[in-house]
């Protein structure tokens, strides 16, 4: 993930916050936004234009001035309360929160967003306390997205988990959790990823959820009852545990599963599952030893192989109701002679793509396609 700076978000407007905005970015009518206009006594009026002060005389060019004047409007104050909100809805915080410095209609207004989204690059624990401070004066009794996306330390762990909790006392709908490692780790990666809280194990209105860098270890049964879209990130996972988390998920639509690493088997049985993605597996062993994702999915219309799999080949078979598969992926060379390697990937590409031959769509990337014709 990219790099950029983070920014504190508070409602009073914080040097911080105010240094990233240029001046005369934001203006009001209240606030001197249109240069005043004085009149004399014998028809005369200053008008300034490009900083000359030029001097006019005439009723008529002064009637033409003043309509003008009051045909100047400020389409932004006219819109109501509730359209303004649904505009900063879709803004990040850091711009949300900037926007209580325009006037004093403005200064609360950001509290009633039901989208809190935070996007910070840089390690520093001022952004702690500044979504702390966000979350205290958001007003807005339901929160509709709530996103976290930081390079997490072990030391946020109880910030984090209270950020979660009054997501989920405000029946969070959207609640993602993206969080990175830093990149002075050098050991097991999973030791300092987020510990999930186990009070969200039980949810019932997060119909939309991501978990990338978390620890998924509950100590009862999932229930996610209304839960349709499931994205998994960069997680240690296993059969039994992939197994609970769809039995606890009976509307689960769309799974996908980035960059994980520890299953040898998908056995999809739902019958509300349309959609799974395979984007990369993570080889944390770095092994150079082969293995195999067995992946049986009746229900299954979609289906996505994608990415860097190393060494992890995968098999499909029971999918009658497949529509669509892309097999957009490549696998890592091992030591030896590479025309071997080639023909056992040949054997492993043509495999898959007669498994699928049934679907009305198809993608193939440029490496399947080098393979199966080797």
């Amino acid at each position: 993930m990219e790099s950029e700076p983070e920014e504190s978000h508070s409602s009073e407007s914080e040097g911080s916050l105010i240094s990233e905005q240029e001046e005369g970015s934001y203006s009001s009518e209240s606030e001197g936004s249109h240069s005043s206009e004085s009149e004399g006594n014998d028809g005369y009026y200053s008008s300034h234009d490009s900083g000359a002060n030029q001097s006019v005389r005439g009723d008529d060019d002064e009637d033409d001035g003043d309509e003008e004047i009051s045909s100047r409007k400020d389409g932004i104050s006219e819109l109501s309360d509730s359209i303004l909100i649904r505009i900063l809805s879709f803004l990040p915080m850091k711009y949300v929160v900037a926007t209580s410095i325009l006037s004093k209609r403005w200064q609360f207004l950001w509290t009633m967003v039901p989208n809190l989204v935070f996007r910070f690059r840089r390690r520093d624990e001022h952004f702690v306390n500044s979504i702390d401070k966000t979350l205290v004066l958001h007003q807005n009794s339901q929160i509709k997205k709530f996103l976290i996306d930081f390079t997490y330390q072990s030391q946020f762990q109880s910030s984090v988990n209270v950020w979660i909790r009054h997501a989920t006392r405000k029946n969070v709908e959207e609640l993602h959790l993206q969080f990175r490692v830093g990149q002075h780790i050098r050991s097991s990666p999973m030791d300092y990823a987020h510990a999930l809280p186990q009070f969200l194990y039980a949810n019932s209105s997060i119909v939309k959820l991501s978990l990338w860098f978390c620890n998924i270890k509950p100590t009862w049964v999932i229930s996610w009852p209304s839960l349709k879209t499931l994205s998994i990130g960069s997680v240690e996972l296993c059969d039994d545990l992939i197994e609970e988390i769809l039995s606890g998920c009976p509307a689960l639509e769309s799974l996908e599963l980035h960059h994980c690493f520890g299953i040898n088997s998908l056995n999809i049985t739902s019958a509300s599952l349309k959609k799974l993605v395979i984007n990369r597996y993570w080889d944390s062993s770095h092994s150079h030893h082969r293995s195999v994702l067995k992946i049986s999915a009746p229900n299954v219309q979609s289906l996505g192989i994608l990415g860097n799999m190393y060494t992890k080949e995968c098999r499909v078979k029971n999918v009658p109701s497949l529509f669509d598969a892309s097999l957009n992926f490549e696998l890592a060379m091992q030591e030896g002679n590479p025309k071997d390697h080639y023909k056992l990937y040949h054997k492993v590409v043509m495999k898959l793509l007669k498994s699928v031959n049934h679907v009305k769509a198809l993608t193939v990337g440029t490496w399947c396609i080098q393979v199966s014709l080797s």
